[in-house]
């Protein structure tokens, strides 16, 4: 089979899957695979269009694929070493590529699909994907409104309309499997998982703190006196003293129907709980108080934390 002839086919493969969720992808209007687009708003390692095709084709099909992450010594099929090479492209370094702005509908598009399938590890992942990417999508980052005015037009409100749908699809996803969210090993897995649904569900910002501080580092400085604290930077969690200038939020367990998303402590705090992640007790305190040790003002702490990354 000649080299034309095999594109050919994966072409004709990704098309056919692409027709299970044809009236969805009507309505989103993704950037089409033979747009120019795709080789101008790029990834960390360049345009990241065959890799997002590639998504949708038939796993058999697929081509041997080397990893991005040399890193990565778990053996891992092809498809999986592609959605692996897919998200480090977009997720180097925790920074945001204009890529994501074109791929986020095909991730939407592809949770339908996965939804479909009743395939729930796919979907865990996929929704995990696109938390870290709209994690990014804020103004520290250079994104934002500032970063999204500079895109087409189109592209923006394929985009928009694709984080809309995925919230739904989120939430409806946590009430359909909280029980096997529960049972989700390793561990880690599960808190990094709640983590991406905060920056879908609730705070971007947020999330992305937490997300660079794995759960440890708390970078903080005083809107007031602008005093930096070097020590939460780099003891954070670790260190009960700096605990110390927290009060922690009130407790909500039990508190949560489960359905409202409004308030982000009430439904956050009470998800970890139920997902049984570990430093579930962290989020009263990335909630609680925070007291300035140089002018005694207080705020909370991760406001406080979103606005030092500013």
């Amino acid at each position: 089979m000649t080299k034309e002839e095999q594109a050919a086919m994966w072409k004709a493969e990704i098309e056919k899957r692409l027709q299970g969720v044809q009236k969805l992808r009507e309505r989103l209007k993704p950037v089409e695979f033979t747009s120019e687009l795709w080789g101008i708003y790029k990834g960390a390692y360049g345009d990241v269009r065959e890799d997002v095709a590639f998504l949708f084709c038939p796993k058999e099909m697929i081509p041997d694929t080397e990893k991005i992450r040399r890193l990565d010594f778990e053996e891992k099929d092809s498809y999986e070493i592609i959605f692996d090479n897919l998200s480090e492209n977009l997720t180097h370094q925790l920074s945001l590529y204009d890529a994501s702005y074109l791929v986020m509908p095909y991730l939407v598009l592809l949770l339908e699909l996965k939804r479909q399938e009743h395939d729930f590890d796919w979907q865990m992942k996929i929704i995990a994907l696109a938390g870290d990417l709209m994690a990014t999508d804020i103004p520290y980052c250079g994104g934002g409104s500032e970063n999204e005015s500079k895109m087409p037009e189109d592209i923006m409100e394929s985009y928009h309309l694709s984080i809309a749908l995925l919230r739904e699809m989120t939430k409806e996803f946590l009430s359909k499997n909280m029980d096997r969210l529960k049972e989700a090993e390793p561990e880690w897995k599960r808190q990094y998982f709640c983590t991406d649904v905060l920056a879908i569900l609730g705070d971007s910002q947020a999330a992305y703190q937490m997300l660079m501080g794995q759960w440890e580092q708390c970078p903080v400085s005083c809107p007031d006196c602008g005093y930096y604290d070097e020590d939460m930077e780099s003891d954070g969690f670790y260190d009960k003293e700096q605990l110390e200038k927290i009060e922690p939020a009130l407790p909500v367990t039990g508190k949560w129907d489960g359905k409202s998303y409004e308030d982000t402590y009430v439904w956050f705090s009470n998800l970890v709980h139920l997902l049984r992640v570990e430093d579930h007790w962290k989020v009263a305190y990335y909630f609680g108080t925070y007291t300035c040790p140089e002018c005694g003002s207080k705020g909370t702490l991760i406001e406080w934390m979103k606005m030092s990354a500013d």
